[in-house]
């Protein structure tokens, strides 16, 4: 199952959108970046986390980069979008056993 979460400044009431269902053990997370400056200049970049991490801890580590990106670009962004996105987690389990039925 994959889980995604889109932020973005320009979404109703500062709501992350959410698809997918939270894992239920450490995955590894892609993390992808979109900052905009008055002057026109745009700032992109995208990672992965090297080892497995919670939603808490992909949390703090976006407040993280978001932090640093204010120290490299300052408090100038007009528009700040992100995108936290894992692969995994719940599986169902499939049918088991013999198969009934074969000839």
């Amino acid at each position: 199952m994959t889980y995604s979460i889109f932020f973005s400044t320009e979404m109703p009431n500062d709501t992350a959108q959410v698809s997918g269902r939270l894992p239920r053990k450490p995955q590894r997370w892609t993390i992808e970046w979109l900052v905009k400056t008055p002057d026109g200049k745009t700032h992109v970049d995208n990672s992965r986390t090297i080892q497995r991490a919670t939603y808490a801890e992909v949390n703090a580590i976006m407040g993280a980069i978001i932090d640093d990106i204010k120290a490299e670009i300052g408090e100038l962004a007009t528009f700040i979008s992100y995108r936290l996105t894992c692969h995994g987690g719940t599986k169902k389990h499939r049918k088991g056993g013999k198969r009934r039925g074969r000839a």
